[in-house]
Formats: structure tokens, C-alpha cells, sequence
């Protein structure tokens, strides 16, 4: 008997069961290997850093009927505030294995969401394989950071979107884009390159309304704060642009390295709800490194705006998701906070690019995550001590991370495909 004949369901094709199969057998994995070693098992269990505690005070009070930014201070966007809440219904034994529970779902929808995105662009069914294998272990690769922290939320949020813009669903595409945004403002970076895609497969009045959708429904998930506490949430916004560089950003690693090498005084301060280098020279370099990242951004949307209208179908969608890639990898190397929990940004899309630099970008991609693992967060403090070792660990890690935006970049839209996709449906 074939393997695919193996459990086949009456009345599906094999065209079904390998769009809906493969994808459904590996956000299985993911679960069982989150239910089994990830939450049972050294080195995943015991010490951990944990943003739970933050999350379980605004579910509790919005629960009592105290509303995110009016009454409770909330540094997040309010779509975060409802997935805090929502966790609470979950069933299981107090907030943080209901909130843990809750994380597993979501990383499964993410491992199926990237899955199908590689079978829509007709990726070899070795490297469909590979997308699953690596987002099912990711949890195990990148640690506890994964179960403590929402941003599998929008890991998931952002691969389905990936799934409706390859297929054209493009009211799919836009609301959930929304969603994205309303989780973690960063997505918002990826609506030029949504727009440039959606006039090229259904032209400029599509994309014009497609876009007035998207701001639409942003808007309309923002409200209600915006109505009810206007001053909390532009508090949060402030929040986020007042904060210091952070110590495991790029700015910081390269004063942490000169700390290392060169002996130069450091001083590390906790402020905003985490560690950072102090002193003037931190600052200017978090500020040219964004700036650079912003106008990287920018060198990438216009190498993509001017190549799209000339590829094929197939050539085209595999160069959306490298753009997409190389601005999530730019963005996160250009941010003055590059908490572990961002690396989550990257996948799907740095797993789903073509030929070579393609696999190149592949594999950079969970040894980013492995060497992150190393540091934190059982060195995490030491690294706060200024100890060489972690310092150059994580030096090491923001080197690769800035790799793999040059890798990402450097994808050529004239890279072959597999098979001509055929993204529809």
C-alpha cells in the first residue's frame, strides 16, 4: 500500500490531501512535541524568564471590568490585551498553563499556516518537509521564550496572511494584516509590499481598495481604546519610541563587545521593563542602526516595486516572500529591543525563499535560534553581569541576524522555481 493511501479519507483527491495533509501532520507534531518534552523535559523546564505574570494582571483586570490604558497601564496593542484575556478560559490549572496551552495552538496553527504557504509555492516536497520539521521544533530550538511570551500569536496571524496573499484572498489578507498589526504594531511595515503585490496580480483599484480595507479594519480594532482611553493608548505609543536601547539589541552588542575587547567602562540600567546600556554612545548607535534598517526597509520595497511587474507567476510570489523576509530581519535588526521572542517574526517567511540563498537563509534561520538559546535565558543574567562569554555570544547571534538580512535581500528575482505555482484557492 502506498504511504498515501495510508488513512485516506473517502472523497478526498490526493491534491487535497497533499494541500491539507501535510500541514495538518505537522501542526500535530508541533503539539505533541510541545505537549511532551517542551513542557516536561530539561532543558525546558525549571528556570525561565517570563512575561506571564504582565499578561495574567491585564486579563485579571479586565476581567473585574477595568479596561486596558484607562485603567490598567498596558504597553502592548489592545489586540494583545483580548489574547490575554481569552487565555483565561482555557482550561488547565491557573493562568500560566492556560496561557501555555493557549501558545501551543497557536504554534500549531503557524506550523500548518507555513506548510501550506510552501506547498503553494510548489516548494519541493523535501523542503515542505523541512518548513514543517523546522517550525514544530522551533519551541525546543529557540526555548521557553516561545510558551512565555504572545508573539507565536502573531507568528500565526502573519503566516495564515501569507496563505491569503499567495491564494489572492485579499479581504483575508488585509483583515488579518490588521489583526497582525493590532497584536504588534510591527506588521504595519509590511503593507507596501501587500499593496505593490495586490496591484500586480489584480491591479491598482484592487489594491487601492484592498488597502482602505486594511486601514479600515485597523481602525476599527483600535477604537475602542482610542474612544475609551485615548490619553493610555498614545501612552503606549510613547512607551514604545521613549525607550532605551535595550541589551541584546544591535547597538548594545557592539557597546557590550567594545566592553569586552577594549575595556571601555559600561553601565547596565533596568528601565522600561528591561536592561540596557547607559550613556550617550548607546543611544547614537541604536538611533544609526535603526535609521539604517528604515532606509534598508525602503532599498527593499523599491528593488521589489521595480522588479515584480516583470516576473511570471511564480517568480513573483516567491520574490513577495522575500521581501517580506528581508523587512521583518531589517526591522528586527534596526529595533532598540531585540527581545528573543522576535527571532518568532522571522518564520515563516525566511524558511519559504528560493534557490540557494534561499536554503541558505533555511538554515541560518534555527541556528539563530539555537545560538540565542545559548545565552538566554540561563546566561541572560550573566550577560547583564558583562561576562565575556555571553557577550559574545550574543554578539555572534545579532552578526548572523544581520547575515540573514543581506541573504534575504540578496534573492535574486530571477531565481528559479520548482514548478510554476498555482496559487489560487
Amino acid at each position: 500500500m502506498a504511504l498515501t493511501d495510508l488513512g485516506r479519507a473517502p472523497g478526498l483527491s490526493p491534491e487535497q490531501l497533499r494541500r491539507w495533509g501535510l500541514p495538518s501532520f505537522f501542526a500535530a507534531v508541533a503539539a505533541l512535541l510541545w505537549a511532551g518534552p517542551y513542557l516536561h523535559l530539561q532543558p525546558w523546564i525549571g528556570f525561565h524568564l517570563t512575561d506571564i505574570p504582565t499578561y495574567q494582571r491585564s486579563a485579571d483586570a479586565t476581567a473585574a471590568g477595568r479596561l486596558p490604558y484607562r485603567d490598567v497601564d498596558l504597553e502592548y496593542p489592545p489586540g494583545a490585551a483580548v489574547i490575554f484575556w481569552l487565555a483565561r478560559f482555557l482550561p488547565g490549572q491557573g493562568y500560566v498553563e492556560k496561557f501555555q496551552w493557549f501558545m501551543l495552538l497557536f504554534w500549531a496553527l503557524a506550523t500548518a499556516g507555513a506548510v501550506v504557504a510552501a506547498g503553494q509555492l510548489r516548494l519541493p516536497v523535501r523542503r515542505q518537509v523541512a518548513v514543517g520539521t523546522v517550525m514544530a521544533i522551533t519551541p525546543l530550538v529557540l526555548g521557553t521564550i516561545v510558551r512565555t511570551r504572545y508573539d507565536g500569536v502573531v507568528t500565526a496571524v502573519v503566516a495564515w496572511m501569507i496563505v491569503a496573499a499567495l491564494a489572492e484572498r485579499w479581504r483575508w489578507m488585509w483583515g488579518l494584516l490588521a489583526v497582525a498589526i493590532a497584536l504588534k504594531l510591527m506588521p504595519a511595515l509590511l503593507a507596501p509590499a501587500l499593496v505593490a503585490w495586490q496591484a500586480h496580480r489584480a491591479g491598482w483599484a484592487s489594491a487601492r481598495r484592498g488597502a482602505a480595507g486594511g486601514i479600515a479594519a485597523t481602525v476599527a480594532l483600535f477604537a475602542p481604546a482610542a474612544l475609551l482611553a485615548p490619553r493610555g493608548l498614545w501612552d503606549m505609543v510613547m512607551y514604545h519610541l521613549q525607550r532605551p536601547p535595550q541589551i541584546e539589541s544591535t547597538a548594545s552588542s557592539y557597546v557590550l563587545l567594545w566592553h569586552a575587547t577594549a575595556g571601555v567602562p559600561v553601565t547596565i540600567e533596568s528601565a522600561f521593563g528591561s536592561q540596557g546600556p547607559t550613556g550617550q554612545t548607546a543611544e547614537v548607535l541604536a538611533t544609526a542602526t535603526t535609521l539604517l534598517a528604515f532606509l534598508a526597509i525602503v532599498a527593499v520595497f523599491v528593488r521589489y516595486a521595480r522588479h515584480l511587474g516583470a516576473l511570471v507567476r511564480g517568480l513573483d510570489a516567491a520574490y513577495l516572500l522575500a521581501t517580506l523576509a528581508a523587512t521583518i530581519v531589517f526591522l528586527a535588526v534596526g529595533s532598540k529591543v531585540l527581545s528573543p521572542q522576535y527571532l518568532l517574526w522571522i518564520v515563516p517567511a525566511s524558511l519559504l525563499l528560493p534557490g540557494r540563498r534561499g536554503l541558505t537563509a533555511f538554515v541560518m534561520t534555527p541556528v539563530l535560534m539555537l545560538v540565542t538559546h545559548l545565552y538566554f535565558p540561563f546566561r541572560y543574567w550573566n550577560l547583564v553581569g558583562l561576562e565575556t562569554l555571553p557577550i559574545w555570544i550574543l554578539f555572534v547571534r545579532n552578526l548572523l541576524l544581520i547575515a540573514l538580512a543581506c541573504v534575504c535581500w540578496s534573492v535574486s528575482p530571477a531565481a528559479p522555481t520548482p514548478r510554476a505555482p498555482a496559487l489560487a484557492d
